[in-house]
């Protein structure tokens, strides 16, 4: 099998504060394509975006990323069994944009969001979701950070096909309208960040959503 990848990875970091460095503008963009020749062929495109704005008690977060993928289908024909097609098979993105409140320098936040997503190989033509809660640092350093955050989600959806009008039809999920539904959420995320370097780090998150749709 032979394997391309072309990764392009534009990071910029801007501070307006001069007295404070760590105030300010930073920003972050990844454009990714990769390659897969051989048996199985596939091409995967991947755009991130990452903005976020610093003031002494204010953040503001705008995040956001697209992927695409396509590759060869078995698509029989009467005449051709084995015959192939390219086809996209996975297609995502999501826009959100996060305001927190610094409400004990270091140690609490409060924040509040809301974003877009859609993932119509999930079902999903085009999703909205609002979030509110609270975030406490349990190591908030340069070098290592951890926290937690605890809140509340409410999603609702635009599906690509309604389920009750599926052949034989399925059961609906959530509130309202089948096609259209909305989901309750309460939300336990927790993250850690560790920087070796300037540049290089590690980190790694979990989120937990469990439903309370029917609470």
């Amino acid at each position: 099998m032979i394997r391309l990848i072309l990764t392009i990875l534009a990071v910029s970091n801007v501070a307006f504060a001069e007295d404070k460095p760590k105030l300010g503008l930073y920003n972050q963009s990844e454009l990714g394509y990769v390659v897969t020749g051989g048996n199985s062929e596939s091409e995967t495109t991947s755009v991130k975006q990452k903005s976020e704005y610093f003031w002494s008690r204010d953040i503001i977060r705008l995040t956001g990323h697209y992927i695409q993928s396509s590759g060869l289908v078995n698509t029989p024909t009467p005449t051709n069994p084995n015959e192939q097609s390219s086809q996209t098979t996975a297609e995502n993105w999501s826009a959100n944009l996060r305001f927190e409140k610094v409400l004990t320098p270091k140690w609490f936040n409060a924040f509040v969001a809301y974003g877009w997503y859609g993932d119509r190989f999930q079902g999903v033509r085009e999703g909205q979701a609002a979030d509110f809660g609270g975030k406490y640092f349990t190591a908030n350093s340069d070098t290592y950070k951890q926290f937690f955050e605890l809140g509340y989600r409410y999603t609702r959806e635009l599906l690509v096909e309604d389920p009750s009008k599926k052949t034989p039809p399925e059961s609906c999920v959530g509130v309202g309208a089948c096609g259209q539904p909305e989901y309750h959420y309460a939300r336990l995320y927790a993250q850690l960040d560790y920087a070796y370097s300037k540049s290089f780090s590690l980190g790694a998150w979990v989120e937990y959503l469990p439903s309370i749709t029917n609470f």
